[in-house]
C-alpha cells in the first residue's frame, strides 16, 4: 500500500540510453595488438636470460635483455584483452541480429582476447618452467 503512490512515476521513468558502440578501429586494434603480443611472447622465449640474478637484484650487474623486455608482452597482453572487452561490453545492448560490420568487430574483439590469452599462456608457462628455482 505504501508504494502505490509511486506507481505513476515508475511508468514515466526515462530510459537509459544504450551505450555507444566503440569505433571500428578499436576492434581492429585489439586483434593486431593481440597478434603482436603473441609474437612478442614467442620472441621472449628465445631471449637470453640473466646469468647472475643475485647480482642483478643487488644492482651490481645490469638486468638482462629478457628481464627488460618482459614488461612489453605482459602489459601488451593486458591492453589487447582490455580493448576486446571494451568492444564486446559496449556492444552488449545492440539489437540482435547484429549488422555485418558489428559481427566483424565482434569477431575481431574475440580474436584479440584469445590471442592475448595465448600470449599470456606462453609467457607464464615459460617463466614457470624456466624461471627462478
Amino acid at each position: 500500500m505504501a508504494k502505490d503512490h509511486l506507481l505513476p512515476l515508475l511508468k514515466h521513468r526515462p530510459q537509459r540510453p544504450s551505450p555507444t558502440p566503440a569505433p571500428a578501429w578499436v576492434a581492429l586494434l585489439a586483434a593486431w595488438v593481440g597478434l603482436l603480443m603473441v609474437i612478442a611472447s614467442v620472441v621472449f622465449v628465445f631471449l637470453p636470460g640473466s646469468k647472475n640474478p643475485v647480482a642483478e637484484l643487488e644492482h651490481k650487474a645490469q638486468y638482462s635483455f629478457a628481464d627488460r623486455f618482459l614488461p612489453v608482452p605482459i602489459y601488451g597482453v593486458t591492453v589487447a584483452m582490455f580493448l576486446g572487452i571494451v568492444v564486446l561490453w559496449q556492444m552488449r545492448k545492440e539489437p540482435r541480429p547484429l549488422a555485418d560490420a558489428m559481427v566483424a568487430q565482434r569477431v575481431q574483439a574475440w580474436v584479440g582476447i584469445w590471442l592475448g590469452l595465448l600470449g599470456a599462456i606462453v609467457i607464464y608457462v615459460h617463466v614457470a618452467l624456466h624461471g627462478p628455482k
